[in-house]
């Protein structure tokens, strides 16, 4: 992965969390129409209809696939984009996985939980010296970030578990 898709990657999250409150999750983690309808979205209609008071809605797979399709680098799931996203399924496909956050550069998938994990999020900022990278995190309604990985290991299960995306 080229530092100019990072910097999208980094830029097309930076710009949903400031839109957060217009970031809406699946009601009882469900996805439906609404879902579907942010998943045929380009980044520019996205963009366009968040500037305009409008609203998103995808949970935190889907919205960290959609950030990796809105910057038009390789999809962490391996399906070409032809669905939505999993974690499980960017557990299986990325296989480079680690544990210690100061690896962890932009654009790193960051899965908490055991199995295929019950969150993903995206590392925004990296923290090389203290490893305590800043996240894109959509976990529930309202809320993307950012936040410190420190934090959001609060809120999940262990083990916490980094995907490298270099090679997409």
């Amino acid at each position: 992965m080229t530092h100019a898709e990072r910097h999208r990657i980094q830029e097309i999250a930076t710009f949903l969390i400031k839109h957060a409150h217009q970031l809406d999750y699946p009601r009882n983690d469900v996805r439906g129409e609404r879902d579907a309808e942010t998943w045929r979205l380009t980044w520019e209609e996205a963009k366009d209809l968040l500037e305009r008071g409008g609203r998103l809605q995808f949970d935190c797979s889907q919205s960290s696939t959609q950030i990796f399709r809105w910057a038009k680098v390789g999809d962490p799931n391996g399906l070409d984009y032809k669905h939505a996203g999993y974690t499980g399924t960017m557990l299986a496909h990325l296989r480079d996985h680690y544990t210690d956050p100061r690896r962890a550069d932009v654009g790193a998938l960051v899965v908490f939980g055991p199995g295929t994990g019950e969150h993903v999020a995206v590392v925004i900022a990296r923290d090389h010296r203290h490893g305590d990278p800043a996240l894109f995190s959509h976990g529930a309604q309202y809320t993307a970030g950012p936040i410190r990985l420190s934090v959001e290991r609060l809120y999940h299960h262990r083990p916490v578990t980094f995907l490298s995306v270099a090679g997409l």
